[in-house]
């Protein structure tokens, strides 16, 4: 490593601020608004849209797996916020057609509660009477000007903002606090107050094996080949989604490497022939494990799940070694529970941190010396026709 970033010094209060936003009660409120307006509907099942801009998009894939499992409903969608908006719109562009809503709700995902983006989403929604919850980082009393007061009946705030985190404001532009507090919130609904003390003993862990598990790679070896071939193969399926889009995010928006995506069963069409004609630095597979404790012994273990994973394993395996390119196979039990959940997410933040830091790029700041170029501001804030 050969010097320390603002980057490692956000990670380093990162178990803290995912404690204390998993102790408001975000969780509950969100779902308390859900539950009755499913109730509303009379036990039909809701239609939801989850939006999520930039870093929040990967958070928006997490939040719809948990909401269709908690909400036992197929209909959630998770989108970018220009799709939500065109989506919203259809029906308008539709000859004669009767204007019905598509969602019964909508969720909008944004850790400081001002994401123009997100705001644009919500206006729409307004507009045409849906339901909209936004879902943030921001102490709600700061957002009441950007909100007309919160005077809106079809606006609902949920902040897991908590006074007692001390550890203030995550001041990185890459948010690794962003992605992890909103899916682990979503995906621990059922936890109770006398659990709280085990999960927190827990997340920590978790944590701290995320660090342990990339220090036992050779991040050195890792960055020079990166720096020569700055390109990365991420394959997942259909659970592990929102983690590769968390990886590909951070990695691209650092400037450390392209990444490309393949999911899983489709990785023999179309792009996984740039594995082939392109040079690529590094492969991450996003696997499943079963767990096997030995009756005599104790002793835990884990294997793939099925021989498909396991042939994938050994292909991936051989190709980086011919390609003289990283492999990197990560994964949890076969059961999907936020412990696991947290298990894999925690462990790219401390990645992408180490590898930036050998490069010499703190990922908190991937400009300099200003976030953004003023011009790239003007696109962003722009709110005419496009």
């Amino acid at each position: 490593m050969n010097q320390e970033f603002l980057c490692r010094q956000q990670l380093s209060l990162l178990p803290e601020r995912i404690w204390k936003a998993v102790m408001t009660e975000a969780s509950r409120e969100v779902y308390r608004y859900l539950w009755d307006l499913f109730k509303a509907k009379n036990f039909d099942a809701l239609r939801i849209m989850v939006v999520g801009a930039g870093g929040s998009y990967p958070a928006a894939i997490s939040v719809s797996h948990s909401l269709r499992d908690e909400m036992r409903t197929p209909y959630v969608e998770a989108v970018t916020p220009q799709t939500a908006l065109r989506i919203l719109t259809q029906t308008d562009r539709i000859i004669n057609a009767e204007h019905r809503p598509k969602y019964d709700v909508v969720i909008g995902i944004s850790y400081s509660g001002t994401s123009p983006d997100i705001k644009a989403v919500y206006e729409d929604c307004r507009e045409r009477e849906f339901p909209f919850v936004l879902f943030t980082g921001a102490d709600k009393e700061t957002l009441k000007d950007e909100y007309n007061g919160f005077k809106d009946s079809y606006l609902k705030v949920v902040s897991y903002y908590n006074p007692e985190d001390k550890t203030g404001k995550e001041h990185s532009m890459i948010s690794m606090f962003s992605t992890l507090a909103p899916a682990l919130i979503f995906d621990n609904y059922s936890i109770q107050i006398n659990e709280r003390e085990r999960m927190n003993r827990i997340y920590k862990e978790d944590l701290e094996e995320g660090e342990k598990f990339v220090s036992s790679l050779n991040i050195a070896r890792i960055a020079r080949v990166l720096k020569s071939r700055p390109v990365i193969h991420v394959l997942y399926e259909w659970r592990t989604f929102g983690l590769a889009a968390d990886i590909a995010s951070k990695f691209m928006e650092s400037g450390i490497a392209n990444v490309v995506l393949h999911e899983k069963k489709n990785f023999s069409h179309g792009e996984y022939t740039l594995l082939y004609k392109q040079k690529f630095g590094m492969v991450i597979n996003l696997t499943k494990f079963s767990v096997g404790v030995n009756v005599v012994s104790g002793a835990v273990s884990f294997h793939h799940t099925n021989e498909f994973d396991e042939k994938l394993n050994d292909f991936l395996k051989d190709l980086c070694k011919k390609k003289s390119a990283v492999y990197i196979e990560t994964g949890n039990g076969m059961f999907e529970t936020g412990e696991m959940l947290t298990k894999e997410l925690s462990k790219y933040p401390y990645l992408i941190t180490a590898i930036g830091e050998e490069m010499g790029i703190d990922i908190s700041k991937p400009f300099d010396p200003e976030p953004f170029p003023p011009e790239s501001k003007a696109l962003y804030r722009y709110k005419g026709e496009f």
